[in-house]
């Protein structure tokens, strides 16, 4: 495997050389921190004490002839001083045998023989005998060709394709701190890592890297986007596969779970944890998260917290920051002229001290592509406004870039929760554009495909997902942006969602509506608005009820739900959430003049319904006295249905911790002592609570035997999988003691 050393940058490569001469030469080379070396990178001694002088020079963006001319106007007159009885040079450059003999010469005496100088070529050679040396040094071998291709193999076709290749791309500015090691430690042991924390703070980034880890290593790569059925399509028994769920709960997180997702991520976790061969990295904000469990008590009695490692800028040290800074810099595209102006006075340590300082920001004002600044001395103030204002990210991008259509195209993006498909993102272009009445002499400047290839420069990414093109946000942070700049534009939100009208931007309304981001009187005013828009443009039924449901305490709108709930009668229509349906026809029955309730089975046999439609249903018969012998069919198997996987989920809600007392003998002797006729009659209760849900009525015509199917719990896997996932974890052990002090900063920071 053969490198150039541009995945590393010089403080990297220095660290490199050290270790592999250690073991090339079988002895302890001593490593200096990073600073003014005075010519030593390292050194070892000789069996006689002898000094040896290693030096390191990466020199890539110079070339060959920057490095000669630094030789021979610097670092032979360091080297003189320091008389070593021997002088070893490295760098990354490829040295012909005259290039060895030029450079032999200047340092002639110390220089004892050419063998005492590496190029690229020795150190590859090296590194092929000393594998141990290569697989220390991450981001060297994750960007090698080689590896490259084995990752690329090990993702299935489509977005996760696409993913782990800007994955690895991304690899180049990844820092490995104590945060990848802790991580990676928790998910080795439990398989399951969910990583939370505030926006910007390096979720991603970690997951990212742990994926790109795992994948090199033989792993499957599955990227899942919004739900775990992806993963489960593609689930192979005994093959390592690692999957990979960004934003697990989104901005959606209310929606998963009213629709009982979190059942279902829950039971996904369970299977991975139970099987070596699969790895499930998750993560999601902070406050996301909380919420999530505070309203999900599956979420919550479940301890889904022994698997998160939660992010928090304070488990940075200031020279971890410090790397952070000085990676992004030197693999960013800046000038000399502007870099400089991040060394003068040491303002980096301004970066690095702000207390708005994260590793995004620093994505950002390192970005010559995103700066938008052509003089260098208007640089400065660009860092310190983005650091003081770093809501305002994309403000100066939204402002450079006038073009109202490209606007445009990232406004549904991130009004349709952040993805879209190509084909629906067209389409509510052309409408939004048509609304908004948006005037421009050139046809290309109207034109979607010209526009959405300048979005894609800036804004947008577009993935090819099983076949469908997917466009989607380029960073998280520009729907923050976005929806605090619009929040109060009733009139533009209006015109937005009428554009877009499906069901994913309602559930997205519904979001930053529980999280106050836009207030109540203006998500109410833009839902009625939006309700009488569906009926004019015959939009689909189910968006209808949707915000209908949501409008259901407005009396001046029962007219508008009457014709709604016809509508659904007449042409027996597929409901997605039945309870809604029902609920509405409650409204308006008196108005409706139903003779009888053969339309209800109509519908139900077009309908998929879960645990709140069968409820309703059952309800409905019961309160309407409905003796028909196929309802009855109907429901009873819907409900042992209901009852079979609910009572599955119930072990997901049982303290089982209650039950089983811990003893330790002698010699760190262990053993458990289980309850398991407790925890049969805990099963028990829960499930005649459920019972408890439905109507006496409906219920007394069918018996439910409820023993058999707690028999039929597996309560010795359930005991066996719990003491296994609760140990948990010290929040301490998470810390890290801030011991770097601003002279090691400043020794990272020193420019030859």
């Amino acid at each position: 495997m053969n490198y150039d050393f541009s995945q590393l940058n010089d403080k990297e490569f220095e660290i490199m050389v050290n270790d592999l001469l250690s073991v090339h030469y079988g002895l302890k080379v001593d490593r200096f921190k990073p600073g003014k070396d005075e010519g030593v990178d390292g050194r070892f001694f000789t069996d006689s004490n002898k000094e040896v002088i290693i030096q390191s020079k990466h020199y890539l963006k110079t070339g060959l002839n920057g490095l000669l001319r630094v030789l021979k106007n610097t670092e032979v007159d360091k080297v003189t001083k320091l008389k070593p009885e021997r002088y070893i040079l490295v760098t990354s450059l490829p040295l012909s045998r005259v290039n060895k003999k030029t450079i032999a010469k200047i340092f002639t005496p110390f220089i004892k023989s050419e063998i005492d100088i590496f190029g690229n070529e020795d150190l590859n050679d090296l590194l092929s005998k000393h594998p141990r040396i290569e697989e220390k040094h991450y981001k060297l071998w994750i960007n090698s060709t080689t590896v490259l291709k084995s990752i690329l193999n090990n993702a299935i076709k489509g977005r996760s394709k696409f993913e782990i290749e800007r994955i690895q791309r991304d690899s180049l500015k990844y820092i490995y701190t104590n945060n990848h090691e802790i991580a990676q430690g928790i998910l080795k042991e439990h398989n399951v890592l969910i990583i939370s924390g505030e926006p910007g703070i390096g979720k991603t980034t970690l997951a990212d890297s742990l994926s790109l880890s795992f994948v090199s290593n033989g792993y499957e790569f599955i990227s899942i986007e919004e739900s775990l059925s992806e993963a489960e399509n593609v689930y192979k028994i005994n093959e390592k596969q690692v999957f990979y769920f960004d934003d697990f709960l989104g901005s959606n997180y209310f929606e998963a779970i009213s629709d009982k997702k979190d059942s279902h991520i829950v039971k996904f976790i369970e299977r991975i944890k139970n099987d070596d061969s699969k790895k499930f990295i998750l993560t999601s904000r902070t406050n996301i998260l909380n919420s999530g469990i505070l309203h999900s008590s599956i979420f919550s009695n479940n301890k889904i917290r022994n698997n998160e490692f939660l992010i928090e800028i304070k488990s940075l040290t200031d020279l971890d920051k410090a790397r952070i800074l000085y990676n992004h810099i030197w693999f960013s595209q800046l000038e000399e002229s502007f870099i400089d102006e991040i060394y003068f006075n040491k303002r980096y340590m301004n970066i690095i001290n702000h207390k708005n300082y994260n590793p995004r920001l620093i994505e950002f004002i390192t970005d010559i592509d995103r700066i938008g600044i052509s003089d260098a001395k208007d640089y400065w103030s660009y860092i310190e406004n983005t650091l003081d204002n770093p809501k305002d990210i994309w403000s100066d991008c939204f402002k450079r870039q006038n073009n109202q259509f490209v606007r445009a195209l990232v406004n549904l993006v991130v009004f349709n929760g952040g993805s879209i498909s190509e084909k629906e993102l067209k389409e509510s272009y052309s409408k939004f554009v048509e609304l908004q009445m948006l005037q421009n002499n050139s046809h290309t400047e109207k034109d979607f495909e010209s526009m959405s290839r300048l979005a894609t420069k800036s804004f947008l990414k577009r993935d090819n997902f099983y076949g469908e093109i997917v466009y989607g946000l380029f960073n998280p942070s520009i729907s923050d942006f976005v929806i605090y700049d619009l929040k109060d534009d009733l009139n533009k939100l209006k015109k937005m969602f009428e554009s877009l009208m499906n069901r994913k931007s309602l559930f997205h309304l519904r979001s930053i509506e529980r999280e106050e981001i836009v207030s109540k009187v203006i998500t109410t005013k833009l839902k009625e608005y939006l309700f009488e828009q569906s009926l004019v443009n015959d939009c689909s039924v189910n968006y209808s009820i949707d915000l209908a449901f949501d409008l259901k305490h407005n009396v001046d709108l029962f007219d508008k739900i009457l014709l709604v709930v016809k509508k659904v009668i007449k042409e027996a229509i597929q409901v997605d959430d039945f309870y809604k349906f029902l609920n509405l026809y409650n409204l308006v029955e008196e108005k409706l003049e139903i003779k009888n309730y053969d339309f209800l089975l109509d519908l139900l046999s077009n309908s998929t319904i879960d645990e709140s439609d069968i409820k309703a249903v059952s309800n409905f018969v019961e309160s309407r006295n409905i003796g028909s012998i196929e309802f009855e069919n109907f429901l009873e198997g819907e409900i042992e249905e209901y009852l079979i996987e609910s009572l599955d989920d119930v072990k997901y809600e049982i303290e089982i911790g209650e039950f089983i007392e811990t003893h330790y003998g002698g010699y760190d002797e262990v053993y458990h002592e289980i309850n398991k006729e407790n925890i049969k009659e805990e099963f028990y209760k829960q499930a005649q609570e459920m019972l408890a849900d439905f109507e006496e009525g409906l219920l007394k015509n069918y018996d439910v035997d409820i023993e058999r199917i707690v028999e039929s719990i597996d309560i010795d896997k359930l005991v066996e999988t719990f003491l296994e996932s609760d140990s948990g974890y010290d929040e301490e052990s998470f810390s890290r003691y801030n011991n770097s002090s601003s002279s090691d900063i400043h020794d990272l920071f020193e420019r030859s």
